[in-house]
């Protein structure tokens, strides 16, 4: 048997690894045939060996590879670090835990059941076929675990009986993740709307849908939104009704009504199915819409679509219930100011819905965002306010927990039963039935029993962030509480000066002390969850740190007088006044602190976040810890602080050893935002260029999906910002992501500046706010992104150039730049259209290798004749295309000739990335949550080369063509007319 230190020994001659040797001095020797005879007869204690590499044999090697003067080193210093390594690993072994873990059972099977969720959507096989396996596998597990327990063999038993555990959870998540009903009216549906009519039972009241946050305009020109979700029982086929199944989420263009669950409805209106990402990095729909098993969305207009049938029976239990937590949102409209209304129906029963989007934004950045989801902390605090209220009216202490089971009980049904209230429930019930059988609860047990439950129910919650952030957080929470319980006093000295002190001192000290502990706790609970907040979510708020304490602290007056607002406003409305009042107060300091801490300078930061790697090496480290060491060290801070060190270091220096590659040349994605453009240029050296950031719509659905392929290639900051010119579908994302990112310059067409669009003077006083700089560019600059990259301005003309000209408009005055690097040239054109566009093809712009598609590749954009003059291998289109769409990509395609270009659209197919390098040209998609290769241009590239084409500019001027435009009817209202 050989020990923990032990080296193994590799004989270059034999190729036998040899059993290992002690160590005295270095005690080596290698025969032929690997056998081992010893070159001394003294033998250390067994300790840790340092690892003897084969060239240090004195035997079968030349004289130049073992010199005497390295040997005596050698046995100079094997002493010294064998005394050292001894004492290291004697400490180490004293910190160790040697008393055996409690019995959890339940921890087992709650992770075995946890790890057959994730296991089973990657088994590599067909959904039933896995299924199928899964359920006889897990049957012959529990067979053997029947075998053996008549056998008295109780390890085996229990280990094959995880494995059925296991097996039976990959089974039941394959179930509920991608086995559907054959009726489901999915099926008949894809990403593009189509007219659909269907009948079915509400199952989820309509609720006030919010608007895009930054796009206040948007949102009042289109109205207000609402949706619910219906579990369909019929869908319209021509004009016959046939049975169908599934759950659909319709969404109607106006104020909610009341249609309370239960109630049975018949829709007309357009159905589609979500779309997955469409950039890395984005919140995949699908997988939303498959873990709640509604796949269809079912858009209409007015509620004059929507047509009640039947109401809900009298006796729905959910139908109760949705009428009670409709009334309870309308007592707290009436009694709590219009401002703080909203506001309140979130804190205390989870309907955010109505609540200003500015203002959610300021909880999720101060990191206090848990507030407005019912979670342990509400329920913790009706339970214990419950029991409280309870034992002072002397009820005894069984009847007090079932009183609490059932009220909690009720409040997780009135708030909807998300993960986290879900939770909390179970582990208060758990708490009632522990105080009803006179014993304590583990709290490590219920975690893992509400686990179970949660993971029987909602397998996908496995993977959810929100579900592990709270069972993380309440696991922290404990522990920390176990940390903090102060032994009892056992000297009677100190018990009587206790005594002695003055009543106002004693709750000074309580006071302090409470606070402490929560103090305590915030951070410990900051420290668990930064690493996964940061990698899931992009954000770090230090600030949290410090609102937390006195938000937790104003949180539960704020909850008692809503509950008792709610609790009068039927007897008494005066009495609920004065309640509303006071959970008013609670909730205008609340809102100060969150918004002063919300400005504060420097308290979040957006990060790309720690890499996946690290993550999970930090949480598997806490188990480790917390399974491994003494329970003495657990309760100290230097051990977690040490470990946040160690870790902390490992990351470095596993980011310093492998960094994220940089691109070999350079590297072109194209951001896939709609109708709109934002394309993210990254050096050979790794610096970044963004042309435009916008789109047509909501801008935070541009920032969102800006940010995500920013991170995903490990970018936190723009160094130059480019903007073509003053349209907003291509700008109206700058000024947040000024918030997220570090930019370097802001590059703008000189009419960008007297643009009187609002959304162009929010741009320039966002830069001017940050002191990021400004400056105009036109035809004839340059400048280097770095000595491998280079920027030349190709559009607009000079003021000097173009005076004399008609007044030009937006799109005529869009910023046109080539960027070369490695021998390589990538053209980006803005929205050039029509005269501008065919002047500038005349001039002769030269060759490229990718062009990006003028205008979005609308037909004005003269495909042929800028394709003719380009010649380039790749074109790259942002937009949807539209109807005119096929023969835009076919002259594209066409027009260069015996080579012809590849078109890439991205639209509803997903982002495209290009990466240019001297010896080829690269491209990729982003499909189903990867990064996809196309087919390769090598042929391609080798004709150019070839033919002496890369690189070079074409001198002779282009005739304008206008052909192609003509083709089409000019009453077509579809096509845009020019004249050029």
């Amino acid at each position: 048997m050989y020990g923990v230190g032990d080296a193994l020994v590799f004989n270059a001659s034999t190729g036998i690894f040899l059993p290992p040797l002690p160590l005295a001095g270095v005690a080596l020797a290698f025969k032929s045939g690997g056998t081992r005879v010893p070159l001394t007869e003294t033998r250390t204690p067994r300790t840790p060996r340092i690892i003897a590499m084969w060239f240090f044999s004195p035997f079968e090697r030349p004289a130049w590879l073992r010199p005497a003067w390295l040997h005596r080193w050698i046995n100079d210093l094997t002493p010294g670090v064998n005394g050292l390594a001894a004492q290291l690993a004697q400490r180490f072994r004293d910190c160790l835990r040697h008393e055996p873990l409690p019995t959890r059972p339940l921890v087992i099977v709650a992770a075995a059941l946890a790890a057959g969720c994730v296991a089973g959507p990657a088994i590599p096989v067909g959904a039933v076929a896995a299924v199928w396996a899964c359920w006889l596998a897990a049957a012959a597990c529990v067979g053997g675990w029947a075998v053996f327990i008549r056998r008295h063999h109780p390890r085996p038993a229990a280990v094959v009986l995880i494995g059925a555990v296991l097996l039976a959870g990959a089974a039941w998540s394959r179930t509920r993740l991608e086995l559907f009903d054959g009726d489901d009216i999915a099926w008949q549906l894809g990403p593009t709307p189509v007219p659909l009519g269907i009948r079915g039972t509400v199952v989820e009241s309509p609720r006030k849908l919010l608007p895009p946050a930054g796009d206040d305009r948007r949102a009042a020109a289109i109205g207000p939104s609402s949706g619910c979700v219906v579990a369909v029982t019929a869908v319209r086929t021509g004009s016959r009704w046939r049975p169908a199944a599934g759950r659909a989420s319709v969404i109607v263009a106006a104020e909610p009504r009341e249609l309370p669950v239960g109630t049975r409805v018949r829709i007309l209106g357009r159905g589609l199915r979500p779309a997955g990402p469409l950039n890395p990095d984005e919140a995949d729909a699908t997988a939303r819409a498959r873990a709640a098993r509604c796949l269809s969305i079912v858009r209409v207009s007015a509620w004059g679509q929507v047509r009640v049938t039947a109401g809900p029976p009298w006796w729905s239990p959910t139908a109760a219930v949705d009428r009670l937590q409709t009334r309870a949102v309308a007592i707290l409209d009436e009694q709590v100011s219009p401002t703080r209304a909203a506001l309140a129906a979130a804190l205390l029963l989870g309907q955010r819905n109505a609540l200003p989007r500015a203002t959610a934004d300021e909880f999720v950045i101060t990191g206090t965002i848990h507030v407005l989801a019912i979670s342990g902390l509400h329920v913790g605090l009706l339970a214990a306010g419950l029991f409280t209220i309870c034992r002072w009216a002397c009820v005894s202490r069984r009847w007090a927990g079932v009183a609490v089971a059932v009220v909690t009980g009720g409040y997780m049904l009135l708030v909807g039963g998300g993960t986290p209230v879900v939770r909390a429930t179970i582990l208060v019930w758990v708490a009632c039935g522990a105080v009803a059988a006179g014993r304590r609860p583990a709290t490590v047990n219920s975690l893992a029993l509400a686990a179970l439950v949660i993971l029987l129910w909602r397998p996908a919650e496995v993977l959810s962030s929100g579900a592990h952030l709270s069972f993380l957080s309440t696991g922290i929470l404990v522990g920390v509480a176990h940390m903090l319980r102060r032994p009892p006093e056992l000297d009677p000295i100190d018990r009587l000066i206790e005594r002695s002190r003055p009543r106002w001192e004693k709750v000074a000290r309580r006071a302090v002390g409470w606070t402490g502990a929560a103090a305590a706790a915030s951070v410990a609970v900051w420290l668990a969850t930064a690493p996964l907040v940061a990698h899931r979510f992009h954000m770090v708020s230090l600030v949290g740190l410090a609102v937390n304490v006195p938000v937790a602290a104003l949180v539960p007056v704020a909850m008692a007088c809503g509950f008792l607002c709610l609790l009068t406003a039927p007897f008494s409305a005066t009495v609920a006044g004065v309640f509303a009042g006071g959970c008013d107060l609670a909730l205008a300091a609340i809102t100060t602190i969150v918004s002063l801490a919300a400005d504060l300078p420097g308290g979040h930061a957006w990060v790309a976040g720690p890499p996946s790697w690290w993550v999970a090496g930090w949480y598997v480290s806490l188990a480790a810890t917390l399974i491994w060491l003494r329970r003495d060290l657990l309760c100290r801070v230097a051990t977690w602080a040490t470990l946040a060190v160690v870790w902390s270091v490992v990351g470095i220096v596993g980011s310093w050893s492998s960094p994220h590659p940089a691109a070999p040349g350079l590297r072109v994605v194209m951001t896939a935002v709609g109708h709109g453009c934002g394309i993210v240029v990254r050096s050979p050296s790794g610096r970044c260029l963004l042309y435009d950031a916008g789109r047509l719509g909501a801008a935070a659905a541009a920032v969102r999906s800006l940010s995500a392929v920013l991170w995903s290639e490990r970018i936190t900051a723009i160094d130059t910002l480019m903007v073509s010119h003053a349209d907003a579908d291509h700008f109206n994302a700058v000024p947040d992501l000024l918030a997220r990112f570090r930019v370097g310059e802001i590059v703008v067409p000189a009419a960008f500046l007297a643009s009187p669009s609002v959304s162009a003077i929010a741009v320039l006083a966002a830069a001017a706010d940050r002191g990021i700089p400004v400056r105009t560019a036109s035809a004839g600059d340059a400048f280097a992104i770095d000595p491998l990259c280079r920027v030349r301005v190709l559009r607009p003309l000079p003021a000097a150039d173009a005076e004399g000209q008609p007044a030009a408009s937006d799109n005529d005055t869009s910023l046109v730049v080539a960027i070369e690097a490695a021998g390589r040239r990538v053209l980006f054109t803005g929205d050039l259209e029509g005269r501008s566009l065919g002047e500038f093809v005349a001039a002769g712009p030269g060759e490229c290798d990718v062009l990006v598609a003028p205008h979005h590749g609308s037909r004005t954009s003269l495909p042929a004749d800028i394709a003719r003059v380009t010649v380039p291998a790749y074109v790259l289109a942002s937009g949807r295309g539209g109807r005119g769409w096929p023969e835009v990509e076919a002259a594209y395609a066409t027009a260069a000739g015996q080579t012809p270009a590849t078109v890439l659209l991205t639209g509803g197919d997903g982002a495209v990335a290009v990466t240019l390098a001297a010896g080829g040209i690269t491209a990729e998609r982003f499909t189903e949550g990867r990064w996809r290769p196309l087919p390769a241009r090598d042929q391609v590239v080798a004709e150019r080369v070839v033919a002496g084409r890369v690189g070079q500019v074409n001198k002779a001027p282009a005739t304008i063509s206008t052909s192609w435009l003509t083709t089409y009817v000019a009453n077509n209202s579809n096509t845009p007319l020019v004249n050029p």
